[in-house]
């Protein structure tokens, strides 16, 4: 039977100039003095971290001076020993997440190159492997430099440097309003041997195509995988809410599947947490051939269905409504966004501390936003159980992409891999193909035919529509499927910024939108948070290079803008203006807290409008910002009020 054998290596880590390999160079140091020990799954930035070469990248302006990390190359090297490998078998090497530009060596030999956080890179090492110990290197090329892309392609403009448009890695690391310049690297995902069989379970989905009379209706779709060997057939044991069925499916080299339909009596509904339960359902398979089992897998899914209704509206808008088993959801909603600057540092048990925290606060929804990641399983797994629903944008964010082939390929494997692998989540009710690059291109990058893209309106919804049909698509956020303007309230989703305003300003209280997909306001962390990025001698006043860098500032392009919009919302307050540190944290909490109870309040009472997702759940570095929870885990006071907010709305 296929086997995963996790390789729980002794691995090492260095950085050399990029193309002169790891015995080459200019420094120095001894060869064997510049490798330090690495931990795996990791970051390079953790390494050097442990290893006392590089301070806190969190802290103060730090992060700017380790700026040449992503200019170098990143060596990896552990030695292996590789598991006997029984006839008719393969072995295959299986790295579940390389950040980014990746080339595998075994023995010196060039055995993988790969391009993509977002997908995993398997291997056919059978051949290259030899008895005893291997060498195993992986060099990550520095994430400034994208092999064969050009940086100065027509039209590839956005937000930031235009580097990170042509590379398909969290688009944040790169810099943004709410995160640090750390550009990440390193084997952040976990590395396995991979005992193979001629054929393999690819994927089982379970999918809810109809509910009536208390009885569901779902699919189970088998897929195969054929590795090596002959075309020819496998027996399926198939197991479904208790349902067992004996099954024949044939496969080649293309693969094979197989769909069978099940009901399942007096059905046991998921729904978002305040609507009912969240049960969830065994299902398992076995595959098997001449009485010899080649696989098997299992999983659990909650039976549901959901449905993006767009209808016309009384007031001559067009509704964007999420039905849930046919009951119309206000979603009360936050955004998600990356819980650590550091990606390979988010773990099962930050997930769990902040999606308490969230469902404690009454939110039902979320919106994982396209500037972060696709986030771990468990992060998925912990939603179903809680019953808060999962809006996702694909990783792409404020930008114009690039629309040449090689780009839209690697799009497509990503799309493809990433719903397949989140298909099999209740929470998981609408794609939305990014944040913001139709908006952005049209008024802020003078780009206007750019939302006739290939990429979301292409793509990314043939990737969803074909492996999720059942799962709701909508191409851009915010998106307005009649009317020029993407941003308009009256349609679809919007986001709805104005720092500096009156959170009851005539830009907030004389829209009717039909959903809020992002609305916020600035706030400062407490003082025991501001004094993990400051030093004291800077911690007032603001106008410094400590405090600007962790409140947006870290492509040198607001300056003091964020800063200034918090004096400016205390005069439209009526307050006077802070004088003291404690004064600015004790009034912008204030501030938040005021705004995010009124938008609440407001927005439901208007029939039209079935969600808002205020900006955001937490932070993922310390700074000034719109979180509801500072890093790492220092809840503001508006968190309080949101949770009072919504414990009043009974849609």
């Amino acid at each position: 039977m296929k086997q995963s054998l996790p390789l729980n290596a002794a691995w090492q880590v260095m950085h050399a100039e990029p193309e002169l390999g790891a015995t080459a160079g200019c420094s120095a140091l001894p060869l064997a003095e510049r490798w330090i020990e690495a931990q795996v799954p990791g970051d390079v930035h953790l390494d050097y971290l442990r290893a006392g070469k590089i301070p806190d990248p969190y802290f103060g302006t730090n992060h700017d001076n380790i700026r040449w990390m992503e200019e170098m190359d990143w060596w990896y090297r552990t030695e292996i020993t590789p598991p006997a490998v029984p006839e008719g078998r393969r072995l295959h090497l299986l790295f579940e997440g390389l950040d980014v530009f990746a080339t595998v060596l075994l023995n010196g030999k060039e055995i993988g190159r790969h391009q993509n956080m977002f997908t995993p890179l398997r291997v056919d090492v059978t051949d290259h492997v030899k008895p005893g110990k291997n060498l195993l290197e992986v060099c990550l090329g520095a994430p400034a430099f994208p092999p064969g892309r050009d940086l100065r392609q027509p039209g590839v403009r956005g937000y930031g440097p235009p580097v990170r448009l042509h590379v398909r890695k969290s688009q944040s690391c790169y810099g943004w309003n709410i995160s640090p310049r750390l550009v990440t690297i390193g084997i952040w995902k976990p590395v396995a041997f991979v005992l193979t069989e001629p054929v393999e379970l690819a994927d089982v989905f379970i999918d809810t195509v109809a509910l009536h009379d208390g009885t569901a209706e779902v699919t189970a779709r088998v897929e195969l995988q054929h590795n090596h060997g002959a075309p020819g057939t496998v027996e399926c044991e198939l197991t479904v809410a208790g349902q067992t069925r004996s099954l024949v499916i044939a496969h080649d080299p293309s693969g094979g599947r197989h769909v069978e339909r099940f009901t399942i009596p007096n059905a046991k509904l998921w729904w978002p947490h305040n609507h009912g339960a969240q049960p969830l359902y065994d299902w398992s398979a076995k595959v098997r051939r001449g009485g010899r089992d080649l696989d098997q897998r299992s999983g659990r899914f909650g039976v549901r269905t959901v449905k993006l209704i767009q209808e016309p509206d009384a007031d001559g808008g067009i509704s964007f409504i999420i039905a849930i088993n046919g009951k119309k959801i206000f979603l009360k909603g936050m955004n998600w966004t990356p819980a650590d600057g550091v990606f390979a540092r988010i773990d099962e048990a930050r997930y769990d501390q902040l999606l308490a925290a969230a469902k404690g606060a009454n939110i039902n929804a979320m919106r994982v936003w396209g500037g972060g990641i696709y986030e771990h399983d468990s992060f998925y797994r912990k939603c179903d159980e809680l019953g808060i629903l999962i809006t996702h944008d694909f990783m792409f964010a404020c930008g114009c992409y690039p629309q040449d082939a090689a780009f839209l390929e690697e799009a497509r494997r990503e799309a493809e891999f990433q719903v397949r692998r989140l298909r099999h989540f209740a929470c998981v009710v609408a794609w939305f193909g990014d944040n913001e690059n139709d908006v952005l291109a049209d008024n802020s990058y003078n780009f206007p035919d750019y939302r006739y893209n290939k990429l979301s309106k292409q793509i990314l919804r043939d990737g969803v529509q074909t492996h999720a049909p059942s799962t709701p698509y909508v191409p851009t956020s915010p998106y307005s499927p009649l009317t020029y303007d993407q941003n308009v309230p009256t349609e679809g989703d919007c986001h709805l910024w104005a720092h500096g305003f009156s959170y009851k300003a005539d830009f907030y209280s004389k829209v009717k939108p039909r959903m809020v997909t992002e609305i916020g306001h600035l706030a400062m962390p407490a003082m025991e948070v501001v004094e993990k990025f400051v030093a004291p001698e800077n911690r007032w006043p603001v106008w410094n290079e400590e405090y600007l860098t962790h409140g947006s500032d870290t492509w040198r392009l607001d300056r003091n803008g964020r800063y200034r919009t918090i004096w400016e919302s205390v005069a439209a307050r009526g307050w006077e203006e802070p004088k003291s540190l404690e004064d600015l944290i004790e009034k912008s909490q204030k501030l938040q807290a005021e705004a995010s109870k009124f938008w609440v309040e407001f927005y439901e009472a208007q029939p039209t409008c079935w969600g808002i997702f205020l900006w955001n759940l937490a932070d993922s570095w310390p700074q000034m910002s719109d979180a509801y929870i500072a890093y790492p885990f220092h809840p503001k006071p508006a968190l309080d009020a949101v949770r009072e907010a919504y414990a009043a709305v009974r849609r």
